[in-house]
């Protein structure tokens, strides 16, 4: 038996046997972009190269510089150096997460009924107007504006621009392998803005912030370059009804889909989560502001090198065994990180970040590869609602258990409650998957 199998693999096999690809559209019809059309009848083929050279390689332009956010690895010293203290930082986070729950999915949902292009570019104009402002905030309402205003941008950006690329790339073979380029070009992003950081801070946070505001405007000239894949829209009689069969096929037709769903909100706070706690914690062990950076980036490195290897290790491995290890990393870190002093401690945060690279790749295109492209940019959005509702209610109760019980103890429940998520959700995904491995690979 070939255990080696990925689940995209499996679920094409699947997928092969039913009569069309889509429910509605032929390939032709979905996959048809408006340069086709000028040009008469062009071979699918040709369409295909065309926009997997285009719109990928925008797609990790874009990527790398959405996430050259070269003023967070200082962001917690820097507002704190403003009089705020950890609570008000997790609640400003909070308030931010919950702009982007109220914006997310009308958003994603306009861009599958209008534009995705369009709604991306007009989400990087107004995210560089945000980065504009914040040298300029100062006080805790006006950072409050300021993260609002990127909440906005951020909104119509996510699910939008994954849906161009992938849109582009579905049929592509080592969509995998593309998908996992996309991420690692965006923790590279993440990794070069740490370094930059590190270097700037021996001056001051003003040259942080005004090379975050040249940088926060490349995104936005780069996205008018995308081509737009022509898909299939949604045709149902009211908006209501489309959102309704969102939902519909995310959590009640398809069992698989919605454990899918289920995990990659999960395992995604489980990185997302320890993000605001390292600052405070190198803090607690005491390694100085000028490392900060360069620690940092090291870690985007260490994600954006796991991220592109993931293709690689699911085809050896298999899918259960790598969502295993991604979730394994997770409670492990947490643990370590609460018990342990010293640098053993400050180290453990790269098990987060391989937790980051593998749940990225895997959760991203498997959602991706279930949901229709006619509502992708929607079951995206959602994915994100849910993600920073989440958030908007774990933040706030993470400063004050701080706040309570210090930083060591919140790492430690927040391993406990990561390992009994890994057996209530990630377990029955990890047999699912095996399930489909015995059932297409060894029938009989």
């Amino acid at each position: 038996m070939r255990s080696g199998r990925s689940f995209i693999e499996v679920q094409k096999q699947r997928n092969h046997r039913k009569t069309s690809l889509s429910r509605h559209h032929s390939i032709e019809q979905v996959a048809w972009s408006p340069v086709c059309r000028e040009r008469g009848s062009l071979h699918h083929n040709d369409w295909k190269s065309m926009n997997l050279q285009r719109n990928l390689k925008l797609g990790c332009v874009t990527g790398f510089f959405t996430m050259f956010l070269v003023v967070v690895p200082v962001l917690v010293p820097f507002w704190q150096s403003l009089g705020l203290t950890m609570r008000e930082i997790l609640e400003i986070q909070a308030i931010f997460g919950l702009a982007v729950a109220v914006f997310e999915v009308p958003t994603g949902y306009i861009a599958d009924i209008w534009s995705r292009k369009a709604s991306v570019c007009i989400g990087y104009f107004i995210t560089g107007i945000g980065f504009t402002c914040m040298p300029f905030c100062r006080t805790y309402e006006s950072i409050v504006l300021y993260e609002v205003i990127i909440a906005l941008g951020g909104s119509l950006v996510s699910g939008a621009d994954i849906s161009i690329v992938y849109d582009s790339i579905k049929n592509d073979p080592n969509r995998v392998k593309h998908i996992g380029s996309l991420h690692t070009w965006s923790l590279v992003g993440e990794g070069v803005a740490a370094l930059c950081a590190s270097l700037l801070i021996f001056w001051s946070f003003a040259p942080i912030l005004w090379m975050q505001v040249i940088v926060g405007w490349v995104p936005f000239f780069v996205s008018l370059w995308f081509i737009e894949p022509a898909t299939a829209k949604m045709r149902h009689a009211s908006h209501l009804s489309n959102f309704s069969a969102v939902i519909k096929h995310l959590f009640f037709e398809d069992s698989l889909t919605r454990l899918i769903f289920i995990n990659a909100l999960i395992w995604g706070l489980s990185s997302f989560c320890v993000v605001w706690l390292l600052q405070p914690y190198w803090q607690l062990r005491e390694v100085p502001l000028q490392y900060f950076g360069v620690m940092w980036a090291g870690l985007m490195f260490f994600a954006a090198a796991t991220s592109r290897i993931t293709h690689a290790v699911e085809r050896k491995l298999g899918a259960p065994t790598v969502l295993i290890s991604l979730a394994a990393a997770a409670i492990l870190g947490y643990w370590t990180m609460a018990l342990s002093s010293g640098w053993v401690g400050v180290v453990a945060g790269l098990l987060f970040y391989a937790n980051r690279g593998l749940a990225s790749v895997i959760f991203t295109d498997s959602l991706n590869w279930k949901v229709p492209a006619e509502f992708r940019s929607t079951a995206n959005s959602l994915r994100s609602f849910a993600f920073r509702l989440s958030y908007a209610a774990i933040g706030p109760a993470t400063g004050m258990l701080i706040d309570a019980r210090g930083l060591s103890v919140t790492l430690g429940v927040f391993g406990a409650v990561a390992a009994l998520l890994f057996v209530v959700f990630l377990l029955p995904l990890s047999r699912r998957m095996h399930e489909l491995h015995v059932d297409y690979i060894a029938p009989g």
